[in-house]
């Protein structure tokens, strides 16, 4: 199956910034599916050649990497549920959690060759109804979406503002060493997103605990991305222009309304791809070997005994 061209200006900068060669990428998409044949615990994954090329390019090409990101990705699929399992759009959560709008890429970029924008809106959220893995699983939802559509995020990465307004203590309180360790797994280790910063807004009281909990988490990386504005909006505009965001974060790019309505459509839109996915898990039982361990895989008691949280 051919996969997208990439445009001039994102092929110039996957060559430079993640070793992209054109005229290598079908043997190396041709060297994955031989190494998913071989691996019996793998028995069940028909990844399309964009969804592997999606992997390779967040991995930098390279195919070790790939390879075990890969294999974390689907592993975490067998073993994460409140992440993975009901994943149907149409069911009566997801709705609910796609009409509320937590997690929204903006629609356009900041240049030809920028990193996707996304928003993500915890303070929409009423721990009273839902908690904070259901607003995870629908972002993970979305982000495979844009895995396998949106070139600049595969080759450029993302940038993430996360809105804060509206969070109190019973949020936070969700916002658990076991809970935050198994997030953060899903997003470093087993999705091929490269994150360029995240920008923080609007601090409620109790932020510096969950932010102290996370920061202990991500790596050294990621943690020198992290920008926290609060109600500096003006700050964030010089990362992250005017010009595409929604008008209720001073932008130029349509309404919050706009982007709601367009990613429920598209989730909905993919309804078959993700009730298909649910099989297309690691068998941990057929790994060659010792089969992944949960508690060795998101073990955080000792780590974590002398965090306050309160």
């Amino acid at each position: 199956m051919p996969v997208r061209e990439l445009s001039p200006a994102l092929q110039k900068r996957a060559v430079k910034d993640i070793n992209e060669e054109p005229k290598r990428v079908p043997s190396d998409i041709t060297s994955l599916r031989e190494w998913i044949k071989q691996q019996p615990h793998l028995e069940n994954i028909e990844p399309t050649d964009q969804w592997l090329l999606a992997f390779l390019r967040g991995c930098k090409f390279s195919l070790e990497r790939t390879k075990e990101k890969l294999d974390m990705s689907y592993t975490l699929k067998a073993i994460v549920p409140e992440f993975f399992a009901d994943r149907d759009p149409m069911s009566p959560k997801l709705q609910e959690i796609l009409k509320i709008g937590a997690f929204l890429p903006v629609r356009n970029c900041a240049c030809d060759d920028a990193p996707r924008v996304s928003i993500l809106r915890l303070g929409v959220l009423d721990p009273a109804r839902f908690h904070l893995a259901d607003v995870i699983k629908a972002s993970l939802m979305i982000t495979e979406i844009l895995m396998m559509e949106d070139d600049h995020l595969n080759v450029s990465g993302e940038e993430v503002i996360v809105d804060l307004k509206g969070v109190g203590m019973n949020l936070i309180s969700q916002w658990t060493p076991a809970l935050a360790k198994k997030a953060v797994l899903c997003f470093e280790k087993a999705l091929p997103v490269r994150q360029r910063g995240n920008h923080i807004l609007n601090t409620p009281a109790g932020f510096e605990a969950a932010y102290k909990l996370f920061k202990m988490l991500v790596g050294e990386k990621m943690r020198k991305r992290i920008q926290v504005h609060n109600q500096n909006y003006k700050e964030m505009y010089k990362s992250i222009p005017k010009s595409i965001l929604p008008t209720e974060y001073g932008g130029e790019d349509g309404s919050l309304q706009e982007l709601i309505d367009h990613w429920k459509a598209k989730t909905e839109s993919y309804r078959d791809w993700f009730l298909d996915q649910s099989r297309q898990v690691s068998v941990e039982s057929k790994r060659p070997g010792k089969p992944t361990n949960p508690s060795e895989l998101f073990g955080v008691e000792g780590s974590f005994r002398k965090l306050e949280l309160d």
